[in-house]
């Protein structure tokens, strides 16, 4: 089994409190955010806000770090 997981790597968080605001309907069993990329942009209410990717910990990446 490959463990290139995003809760094994070390871009991921899950413990800053924008997590705690992202939608249920994500569908995201264990939601956190990827840090390895830069903020994409999403447009709310006529204005537009950077976001991390949102991500599940169980998500995998083809450019996993493993945190040490």
């Amino acid at each position: 089994m490959i463990n290139f997981r995003c809760k094994n790597c070390k871009w991921w968080d899950n413990e800053h409190l924008v997590v705690k605001t992202i939608p249920v309907n994500l569908c995201k069993e264990h939601p956190g955010i990827c840090r390895k990329h830069k903020p994409g942009a999403m447009k709310i209410n006529g204005f537009h806000y950077g976001i991390q990717p949102i991500l599940d910990a169980d998500d995998f990446c083809g450019e996993f770090r493993e945190d040490k």
